[in-house]
């Protein structure tokens, strides 16, 4: 089942526009940084982060991406996510904040 999803999220996010992916990741990236950088703890944390993804991140994709990999195996996470993101963009694509978070 794992693996399945995880081919899935590769692929769908692979298929789509650069442009929409690059603010999309960028902006999953932002959020992560100013909620690692914040004083908050626990769930007001993911509120924080889940609250705003919905809200700023205007790139669908982006978001099915963020929603899908908290279906993984939490070690598991980042990296896929950080493969997906690589896979729109086209390029490297790396964010500490989001690698410490996502757990």
């Amino acid at each position: 089942m794992v693996k399945n999803l995880y081919f899935l999220i590769v692929l769908l996010f692979s298929l789509h526009a650069v442009a929409a992916e690059d603010t999309g990741f960028n902006e999953i990236c932002r959020i992560y940084t100013e909620a690692q950088n914040s004083s908050m703890l626990g769930q007001q944390l993911s509120t924080y982060i889940f609250d705003n993804v919905e809200q700023r991140v205007i790139s669908k994709d982006a978001r099915d991406a963020h929603d899908a990999i908290f279906q993984l195996d939490p070690t598991k996470r980042y990296e896929i996510f950080k493969q997906s993101a690589e896979l729109a963009l086209r390029h490297l694509w790396n964010c500490p904040a989001a690698k410490n978070l996502m757990h």
